[in-house]
């Protein structure tokens, strides 16, 4: 009698060793698959944002934006580093500075102080017109071609045809500036 119960715990215990298995393949399987539709949801989630100005619709998602967004991003950027006076350069470099991805913080926050100091010392101001502007989608790049007008004081200078490119990152919903770089042109 003895040993018929030891026979049928043993059976009984990998009977339900069976079923934890099992059931442990079915939860682990259960959890892949939740997470593959999270991950999916999450990138494909989409949102509205407003930047600062809205000339046109655009669409952004956690994972992806469009060339719209990129154009009015890159145009804003532009406008608060090249749009200065003496008198509102701290405050649009500031806003810029908000922008910069962590990244390239450390390079490009010393050169705009430098900027702004020389901005504010030689009371130089100057505007920038986008003529012309060519998106990136796949490299979040934005080349910005127009005329640069500066004056410093109230000496205007030669205007002067000029290109920038705004090179962005945008990772889990959020843009960030990485350069915003003067290129020059062939002719």
């Amino acid at each position: 009698m003895l040993d018929s119960n030891k026979i049928n715990m043993l059976a009984l215990s990998k009977a339900l060793n069976g079923l934890l298995v099992l059931f442990s393949i079915g939860l682990l399987i259960t959890v892949v698959v939740l997470g593959g539709i999270l991950g999916k949801v999450v990138n494909s989630k989409s949102r509205t944002l407003v930047p600062p100005t809205i000339s046109k619709a655009f669409t952004v998602s956690d994972g992806a934006v469009d060339s719209s967004y990129l154009q009015q991003m890159s145009e804003y950027f532009a406008h608060l580093k090249l749009d200065v006076t003496p008198k509102n350069v701290e405050r649009n470099y500031g806003r810029l500075l908000d922008y910069v991805s962590s990244e390239t913080w450390s390079d490009m926050q010393p050169a705009l102080v430098a900027d702004a100091l020389h901005v504010i010392g030689e009371n130089v101001s100057s505007r920038f017109d986008v003529d012309k502007v060519r998106v990136a989608d796949n490299t979040l790049q934005v080349k910005l071609t127009g005329t640069l007008q500066k004056h410093v004081g109230s000496r205007p200078l030669p205007p002067e045809s000029v290109s920038y490119v705004v090179d962005m990152s945008y990772e889990y919903g959020e843009i960030a500036l990485l350069t915003i770089k003067k290129i020059k042109e062939e002719t």
